[in-house]
């Protein structure tokens, strides 16, 4: 079995447990909320420019979409790209799945989900048997029909978003019971991902590892940034008051 094969076969085997255990009309709507939430990152840039309005906040929100930056940059813009991995639904249509990526590495046509560097190493088409098992066994809920991005798949940016957010408040304001609450949601936007049906597992979980490095890499960009400027800008402020009250 090649890594690859085996990739596919431990996504495989978690989207049945959702299917068979988890899948109900209550977390139909519950994850459905929590994975809007996510689009397109707004959720968390609001929150961190309403934590800019507090000065207890203040450095914590300014590092927080610092590091959503980082993220936007270096999930989004090089890392999906690089990796090139369409969005589940694109390979379970097994007959037409096979159709496209033919007709696309023939030159015949052209494919929303294929990134940048025009190359399809995570079509299940590969593995005949588990493409089989796969088309015959899961079936993609129906909420997947009215969601469906057209983006590339690997890793999960709603979920490094998540995670991101999470980790970096959670630097700035050393608060346990923050730091609970933020990594909870970043968890449970992870699994709506999954739940949804518009990332696999392994999107999932790589793109809570990265959100988390993202974090770390906007903290000690941002934060030190915070320090050295914000302190000057308080005096100028304070400076001018003072002119004022003069």
């Amino acid at each position: 079995m090649t890594v690859l094969e085996a990739i596919l076969n431990f996504d495989l085997s978690i989207f049945e447990f959702f299917q068979t255990t988890l899948r109900n009309g209550v977390l139909d709507v519950i994850l459905k909320i929590i994975t809007t939430l996510g689009d397109d990152g707004i959720f968390f840039i609001i929150l961190g420019l309403v934590m800019l309005c507090f000065k207890k906040t203040r450095k914590a929100g300014l590092v927080a979409l610092g590091a959503l930056l980082v993220m936007t940059i270096l999930n989004n813009e090089i890392i999906k790209p690089i990796m090139e991995r369409p969005r589940p639904y694109n390979l379970t249509r097994l007959a037409d799945a096979t159709a496209d990526v033919l007709a696309y590495t023939n030159g015949e046509k052209s494919l929303d989900w294929v990134g940048f560097f025009g190359k399809i190493d995570w079509s299940i088409d590969r593995f005949p048997g588990l493409a089989e098992k796969w088309n015959a066994g899961y079936a993609f809920p129906e909420i997947v029909e009215r969601m469906k991005p057209t983006s590339l798949s690997f890793p999960s940016g709603h979920t490094s978003s998540a995670f991101t957010f999470a980790m970096a408040i959670t630097m700035v304001l050393k608060k346990k019971g923050v730091a609970i609450a933020s990594f909870i949601f970043a968890f449970l936007m992870g699994i709506s991902r999954i739940y949804v049906g518009v990332h696999y597992p392994t999107d999932v979980i790589v793109g809570a590892v990265v959100g988390i490095l993202y974090a770390i890499i906007g903290y000690f960009i941002f934060a030190k940034l915070y320090d050295v400027v914000y302190p000057k800008i308080e005096k100028a402020i304070a400076d001018k008051k003072s002119k004022k009250a003069a």
